[in-house]
Order: C-alpha cells, then structure tokens, then sequence
C-alpha cells in the first residue's frame, strides 16, 4: 500500500481519468490530492479536455480514501461538484517525521507568508513542476508536478509514496524522480 499524490488537475478531463485509472490499478491507503483540481485559472490555458463537471464526476468516482487540500483557484462552490470537502493543509506521518500538504502558494519560497517550524517536510503543488529533496534550510520538499498542465519541460506526472520512497511518475510509468523517506534517528 502506499500513497498516491496528485496536483493541479485544472478541470482536464483526460487528467482527471488518468487520476482515477491509477487509483484503481494502484490501490493506495490514501489519494492525496494537492489543489487546482477544477478551475483552469486565469494565468493557464485551457487544458485540451477541459470540463469542470465531467472532471468533477470522474474525480468523485474515485474508491479509495480522498483527501484534498484548497489551491489557489479552488473555490468553496468547486465542492458541491466534489464528495469531499478541501482543507487548507493535513498532515501525515511518515515514518515518524511530519509532513504538511498544501498547495504551495502560501509558501515563503513561492511568495507566500506561511511560517514553517523545522522538521516540517512539506509536500505541494502549484509550481506545476515536479521536486523530490531538500531545501538549503533543511526542509524536505515534495511536488508531484501537474497531471492536467504540466511545466518546465516535464510531462504529466504524479506522486507515489511507499517502499521507503517518495517517487515521481510520469504517467508512462517512467521514474521522472524519487528521494528517499526520512529516517528518524533511534531513541537513546
């Protein structure tokens, strides 16, 4: 079992079954899903499938446990079209060391005020750019990419977190990037 992380869909229909293909060939404990999963915003062209609604069918079709964290261009009316409700951030343990989730914009590195106390990893979207390591301040950052408008260069991609990994996957199965969980230190 392990963890299927997903970002910045934007109302991409073929994302949104790509998501929903995965979830059900994959099997994860949990589908952890980043923001911007309805709504294209405005800075981003319109995805080649776009269609809120029929993203939103197929999202919602998805078996396992969702949860879901608010992006930049979600909004509280995006829920009605959605079985689950966005939080702003959840945490996770992984292996003893806590992880934040969030979209990414309220991040001080991405323009945001967010303060972050040391230990945090912290695992976004937003950039629409995958990222598997850690900062020069000691943060371990994850991003899963972009299934719906991928950047920098990268194709459509997601996250996968499991066998002492986090990975990021390309959605031909290809490894775009992986980095190691973090190791808490024995107890003396």
């Amino acid at each position: 079992m392990g963890i299927l992380v997903a970002s910045d869909i934007h109302g991409a229909v073929a994302a949104a079954e790509a998501l929903a293909g995965l979830a059900a060939e994959r099997r994860p404990s949990l589908v952890l899903l980043l923001g911007d999963l309805l709504y294209h915003g405005p800075r981003n062209a319109l995805p080649g499938t776009y269609d809120a609604p029929e993203a939103a069918r197929i999202l919602s079709s998805i078996a396992v446990p969702v949860a879901s964290v608010r992006g930049n261009c979600d909004a509280e009316v995006d829920q009605l079209l959605l079985h689950w409700t966005f939080a702003e951030n959840s945490y996770l343990d992984l292996g003893g060391v806590p992880f934040m989730a969030l979209h990414g914009h309220q991040l001080p590195w991405l323009g945001g005020q967010l303060r972050l106390p040391p230990g945090l990893g912290v695992i976004h979207g937003h950039t629409h750019v995958p990222l598997a390591g850690t900062r020069d301040d000691g943060t371990r950052v994850w991003n899963p990419g972009s299934l719906g408008i991928p950047k920098g260069g990268f194709p459509a991609s997601y996250g996968w977190i499991g066998d002492g990994l986090f990975r990021v996957l390309g959605l031909d199965g290809g490894t775009i990037m992986e980095d190691p969980l973090p190791v808490v230190p024995a107890a003396r």
